[in-house]
């Protein structure tokens, strides 16, 4: 019989073990139906809400709109696009401590913008996570960690625009300004708070699923062994003081993205025949924020078509467009964003997903 040893100082948390492979479960076989249940519903989604949508216009008038729009907004539209993707490395090279190389992290963020608009819920953010620990050779945790404090601050950030749209536009409708002001302070105050307390709630988390007797062990120590690495890399940023540069850079990324989409509404409008000068900033990015809600919802229309168009149609309805004009701007708006950002995540896919060069053999 062996004696029992006691760890080492220095030594691994007993708990820990390395982040292997573990084989999956066998599940039970599920049939066509079940498999691709999730994607029939999307389809319906997005083929009910085009036939509402489309029969509240001319359809006609979609395609005179887009051969109408202004191509000086819409350079200016993919300027910001682009200025937009350029911080969002920036941010993340920030985060991750300038260990991985920048080119490399500016494809992620365009592959990572291609994800996250096809997949609900926001679930293509951890195509990020995938494609850095895979191409930039870092580890899951350095990932998560990053990910989360983006997020994060993207709310952060996003609070005192929101306050700042709601003084200068008003409430409107059944809440008062004031009101949409608080909650906007509000929802930026909690991103903040779950940013700083992420970590050590991370390590009671760890510690409890370490320490409980529900599901495999291997599979158990292994997730809590994760969490309390993605715990630890959260600490390690936050203890390098790059606050004030996260949160900058999340301005300039919010900007980015909103100052977009208002020159894109510009160029449709133009191609409405409408005068540009009467659509103040701050409406059409309280409109584009509403709409970028139904991204964030757990079920969508396929890649986002269907509710990004309702959400912006009657968001922007609500801030005083004219119900076709809102539905026509808002189906091409979608369409036009959709085509740059699939084309650019698509190009940059295939440059992150090419072989490796393999070392020249020696010469003798």
């Amino acid at each position: 019989m062996k004696a029992r040893t006691r760890p080492r100082p220095g030594s691994p948390h007993p708990t820990e073990v390395p982040l292997g492979p573990v084989a999956p479960p066998v599940s039970p076989p599920r049939t066509l139906a079940r498999r691709w249940r999730a994607w029939l519903v999307s389809l319906a989604i997005t083929g009910g809400i085009f036939w509402y949508l489309l029969s509240q216009i001319d359809p006609a008038e979609i395609l005179t709109t887009a051969r109408g729009m202004t191509p000086r907004y819409l350079w200016a539209f993919l300027a910001l696009l682009l200025a937009g993707v350029i911080a969002r490395a920036a941010r993340f090279w920030v985060l991750l401590g300038r260990r991985a190389p920048f080119p490399l992290l500016a494809g992620i963020v365009l592959a990572r913008n291609l994800f996250v608009d096809l997949l609900p819920a926001r679930l293509g953010e951890l195509s990020y996570v995938y494609l850095l620990t895979a191409r930039a050779g870092l580890r899951v945790e350095d990932g998560l960690a990053s990910l989360m404090l983006a997020v994060a601050f993207d709310v952060v950030a996003l609070a005192p625009l929101l306050v700042l749209a709601v003084l200068v536009v008003g409430g409107g409708g059944a809440v008062a300004g004031p009101w949409l002001a608080l909650a906007a302070v509000a929802l930026g105050l909690v991103a903040y708070v779950g940013a700083r307390t992420a970590a050590p709630i991370g390590r009671r988390l760890a510690t409890w699923i370490a320490t409980s007797h529900t599901g495999p062990t291997g599979r158990r120590a292994q997730l809590a062994t994760l969490i309390r690495r993605t715990a630890e890399a959260l600490e390690s940023v936050w203890a390098r003081g790059i606050l004030a540069q996260v949160l900058l850079l999340s301005m300039v990324v919010r900007v980015c993205k909103f100052g977009s989409y208002y020159f894109l509404l510009l160029a449709i409008m133009g191609g409405l025949g409408l005068s540009a000068s009467s659509f103040g900033f701050f409406r059409v990015f309280l409109g584009v924020v509403g709409a970028e809600l139904a991204a964030a919802l757990p079920i969508h229309g396929i890649a986002g078509f269907g509710t990004f168009e309702a959400a912006w149609a009657v968001s922007f309805t609500q801030l005083g467009f004219a119900r076709a004009d809102a539905i026509v701007s808002g189906i091409l708006a979608h369409a036009v964003s959709q085509v740059v950002e699939y084309s650019l995540g698509i190009g940059a896919l295939l440059f992150l997903m090419r072989p490796a060069k393999k070392p020249d053999a020696a010469r003798v």
